[in-house]
């Protein structure tokens, strides 16, 4: 039996196997050394890595266990149980490993993104339960007439990119209400839509900023479709939104439908946007437990039905942000949303501009009053999700 030395160049061998591609070899090695050296964690840990390398996730599973049996103190060995775990799809099983691994460092949250992941990937399968029968409406017309919601405040390049991405929808039965909430003139923005668009929006002033709240509600009284959708300056639409939203809607019945967004970072270089990275947003199935941790839902998703306005109430003006979650909180407890599984709208992130709500506004407070409003009632995994939560916002 080799010694300590012998051993730990045998370890040493197969991670340098490994990184030089040569799992299998290494997985031999370390497979031999695990009969010989069951009693020591550091051969686990390396089979299971090696066995991750290879996507053998429930092999890799069994060797982290047993790193974690052996060394119940390491962070790493409870760690790598939950990933082997969520990569086989385990999201429910995979939450008392990731639990372990934060009781051994309370301190280190690398692993919160992750484990806030496999919790609302539970949530989203939680059946809703109503507090009242859902609202009994009218069916929609063949190709009902759709409101297209923009607030906009000092940006009148980018109203005007918003409102040519609605200009160039295939479904054609559109509005657009522009609520300009006390900033500058945006007259030449509209003027300068492609032939025939700018007749189709109306546009609206504030003389002093009201807030995204305020504007909304505002543009809700002047809005004449059936269903209200919604766009923010700053974003887009794909060529197929309006299309998505309103098939969907018409199959379904559902008097609140969204689809699918990705994320585009840009920046902004003399006066022009300019793209950087691309990636889909995490997207969870409707679940009002999912809304009951955090807002996962972007306004320029949403396709919703008039009467719900008339009905529960627009946005909250006294609110300085997260308007649309606590909205969405309200909606959820009288009816259940219809998720469109296509990807029609632009989510645009600017993280070297200070120009947003979100970037100024303190969102803690908003969490905290929400779930005052919205108790978990003693589900397990919501109040997890609010305190992982909570710790990762100011």
């Amino acid at each position: 039996m080799p010694g300590a030395d012998a051993f730990d160049e045998a370890i040493l061998r197969a991670y340098a196997l490994t990184g030089q591609g040569r799992v299998a070899e290494a997985l031999q090695m370390l497979t031999q050394l695990a009969a010989r050296h069951g009693g020591n964690p550091e051969v686990w840990f390396a089979l299971g890595r090696a066995h991750g390398i290879l996507n053998q996730d429930a092999e890799a599973e069994t060797a982290f266990r047993k790193a974690a049996q052996l060394r119940p103190g390491s962070r790493d060995a409870h760690l790598n149980v939950a990933l082997s775990l969520v990569y086989q799809g385990k999201m429910r099983e995979s939450i008392p490993s990731f639990l372990a691994a934060r009781r051994i460092d309370p301190q280190d949250r690398s692993v919160d993104d992750t484990l806030m992941w496999a919790l609302l990937s539970v949530l989203q399968d939680e059946p809703t339960t109503l507090s009242s029968p859902p609202p009994q409406l009218a069916p929609l017309d063949a190709q009902p007439l759709v409101s297209v919601v923009v607030p906009t405040k000092d940006r009148p390049a980018m109203l005007k990119d918003a409102l040519e991405s609605v200009a160039r929808q295939g479904y054609r039965h559109w509005e657009a209400v522009v609520i300009n909430d006390g900033g500058q003139d945006i007259a030449d923005a509209i003027r300068s839509l492609p032939p025939g668009a700018a007749p189709r929006v109306t546009t609206l002033a504030l003389q002093s900023s009201q807030g995204v709240a305020g504007a909304r509600n505002m543009a809700l009284r002047a809005a004449r479709g059936s269903i209200i959708a919604f766009l923010d300056d700053d974003d887009l639409y794909l060529p197929g939104h309006l299309d998505a939203l309103v098939s969907g809607m018409l199959a379904s019945g559902a008097p609140f439908a969204y689809t699918q967004s990705t994320a585009v970072e840009e920046r902004i270089v003399d006066g022009r946007r300019v793209e950087g990275r691309r990636g889909e947003l995490r997207e969870y199935k409707y679940s009002r437990a999912v809304l009951q941790v955090r807002n996962v839902i972007p306004t320029a998703c949403w396709g919703i039905r008039r009467e719900c306005f008339e009905l529960f109430g627009g946005f909250d003006e006294s609110l300085p942000c997260a308007e649309d979650w606590d909205l969405l909180l309200r909606y959820s407890e009288n009816f259940s949303f219809h998720r469109i599984p296509e990807v029609t709208v632009e989510i645009r992130v600017r993280t070297d501009v200070a120009d947003s709500v979100t970037q100024r506004t303190r969102l803690r407070p908003m969490c905290e009053l929400f779930y005052r409003r919205h108790p978990g009632r003693g589900h397990e995994l919501i109040e997890l999700g609010r305190e992982i939560y909570l710790a990762s916002v100011s």
